[in-house]
C-alpha cells in the first residue's frame, strides 16, 4: 500500500513552519498515542504514520529530499535512504541528520580527502607537525523517555570511511541539544597527531502529553466538567508513577498542581518539579436528557 503525503498525515501546508509541523504533531500524537489507546492496533498504526511525518519534515536536509522526491527519496538502501526507517534502530530513525554530509563536502567526499589536502603542503616543506585530526558531529534522535530516565543503545555511524557501531549511553536528564563527545572517535590526525572527537547532539522527540521546562516536568492532563466544577479524582500517569490528584471544586483549565521534587534530574543532579496541568473538557454529542439537565443549570 502506497504511503500517504506526510503533509496530509500531519494535515498541514507544504510551506508550514517548524513551529506549526511540531503542533500539528503534538495534537494528533496525544489523540493516538499508545498509551492513550491500548490494544487499538488502527490507533497504533496511525501514531507511527504521524511520528515517521514529522521526523521527516522537521528535518531540514531530509524536508528537502521529500519536496524534491517524494517518498521515493527515501526507497534505496543505504545510509541516506533508511534515514527514518529506523531498520535496525528501534527509536532512532534520523539518527544522523545532515551532518555527516556537511562534514564530507569539499573533502573529496570523504574524511580521507581531508588529509590529502596537507599532503601537498608537506611536499618541499619537510615534515609536517603532528595535528589533532578534526572532530565530526551526528544529530542522535531520542524518544523524550529515554531522555528522562536514561538509556544504552547501539547505533551504526559512518567513521572515516566505513560503518561502525557505537555502544551509546544517554544519561539521564540529559536536554535538548546536549552532547555525548566520544574521545578519538573522530577523523585520524595528521602526523602522527591524535584523532580528533566523535560529538553526538541529543535531538528529542517531542512527547503526546508530557513537556520539559527547565527540570521541571510538566503533565496535561483531562478532566471532565463535572469533576472540574464539584471537585473529586483524576488519574494522573507520569512514565513509572500513576496516583490520584485531587481535583479542587471549581478548577479551571490551565491550573497547575505541583508536586516538588518530582520532576527530572538533570545531569548536574539538580532535580525539578512536576507540574500536572488541567485542561476541562467540554462535553460533545449530548443526549437530550443531558441537554436538559444543562438547561436546568443554566437556569438556575
Amino acid at each position: 500500500m502506497s504511503k500517504r503525503d506526510f503533509y496530509n498525515v500531519l494535515g498541514v501546508s507544504k510551506t508550514a513552519s517548524d513551529k506549526e509541523i511540531k503542533k500539528a504533531y503534538k495534537k494528533l500524537a496525544m489523540q493516538y498515542h499508545p498509551d492513550k489507546n491500548p490494544d487499538d492496533a488502527a490507533a497504533e498504526a496511525k501514531f507511527k504514520e504521524i511520528k515517521e511525518a514529522y521526523e521527516v519534515l522537521t528535518n531540514k536536509e531530509k524536508r528537502q529530499q521529500y519536496d524534491q522526491f517524494g517518498h521515493a527519496a527515501f526507497d534505496k538502501s543505504g545510509f541516506g535512504g533508511q534515514g527514518h526507517q529506523g531498520q535496525g534502530f528501534g527509536g532512532f530513525e534520523d539518527i544522523f541528520g545532515g551532518a555527516f554530509n556537511q562534514q564530507s563536502q569539499g573533502f573529496g567526499g570523504g574524511f580521507g580527502g581531508f588529509e590529502d589536502i596537507f599532503s601537498q603542503a608537506r611536499s618541499g616543506r619537510g615534515q609536517a607537525r603532528p595535528r589533532k585530526g578534526q572532530d565530526i558531529e551526528f544529530t542522535l534522535t531520542v524518544d523524550f523517555i529515554d531522555a528522562v530516565k536514561g538509556a544504552e543503545k547501539v547505533v551504526e555511524l559512518p567513521l572515516n570511511g566505513e560503518q561502525k557501531k557505537i555502544n551509546v549511553k544517554i544519561p539521564a536528564g540529559i536536554s535538548d541539544g546536549e552532547k555525548i563527545r566520544f574521545a578519538g572517535k573522530g577523523s585520524a590526525g595528521m602526523g602522527g597527531g591524535p584523532a580528533g572527537d566523535m560529538l553526538l547532539i541529543i535531538a528529542i522527540r517531542p512527547h503526546a502529553f508530557l513537556e520539559r521546562e527547565g527540570n521541571d516536568l510538566i503533565c496535561n492532563i483531562n478532566v471532565d466538567m463535572v469533576t472540574a466544577a464539584l471537585g473529586g479524582e483524576a488519574e494522573v500517569n507520569v512514565i513509572d508513577n500513576r496516583f490520584k490528584l485531587k481535583i479542587p471544586a471549581g478548577t479551571q483549565t490551565g491550573r497547575k498542581f505541583k508536586m516538588t521534587g518530582k520532576g527530572v534530574t538533570s545531569r548536574k543532579g539538580q532535580t525539578g518539579d512536576l507540574l500536572v496541568k488541567v485542561f476541562v473538557e467540554t462535553p460533545t454529542n449530548l443526549t437530550e436528557k443531558q441537554r436538559s439537565l444543562l438547561e436546568q443549570f443554566k437556569a438556575a
